[in-house]
């Protein structure tokens, strides 16, 4: 079991980052369009919310002594082999991966909307995460 105060830290966190993510996001597609200042800031708040959920994924699995990933990707399905999280759940997370692997190269400054569409998605299936490793953490 991943340690409490670690999971708690790491919780807060990325819970935090998505706070406010999702602040700007919920000005809509239009709006983040014209500000690219914003929707920069947005975008790295959720990078960061991204990389600590898979930090305290990489801490579960280190600190339950489950064989690790070859990849970021990988420990949420070794979350998944170990019914911490749902096959669903890990598969929406291996897409929140590839959405933070996008936003760090700058791959998504073009379709606004489809960063939109794909940061709403993924901020849902982040938070269910976050409150299936508070479980799985007794926090």
């Amino acid at each position: 079991m991943v340690r409490r105060d670690v999971a708690e830290r790491k919780i807060a966190r990325a819970g935090s980052w998505l706070d406010d993510a999702e602040e700007i996001l919920s000005l809509g597609t239009e709006v983040l369009s014209n500000d690219p200042k914003s929707r920069d800031l947005a975008c790295f708040y959720l990078l960061l919310a991204i990389q600590e959920s898979v930090d305290l994924a990489a801490h579960a699995v280190a600190d339950a002594g489950w064989s690790p990933p070859e990849d970021a990707g990988g420990v949420f399905d070794v979350l998944a082999d170990h019914d911490v999280i749902d096959r669903t759940l890990a598969d929406s997370m291996h897409a929140a991966v590839g959405l933070r692997t996008r936003i760090a190269h700058g791959y998504m400054s073009i379709d606004h909307a489809r960063l939109h569409r794909e940061a709403v998605s993924g901020i849902q299936a982040l938070r269910k995460y976050l409150v299936a490793l508070a479980a799985f953490a007794g926090v």
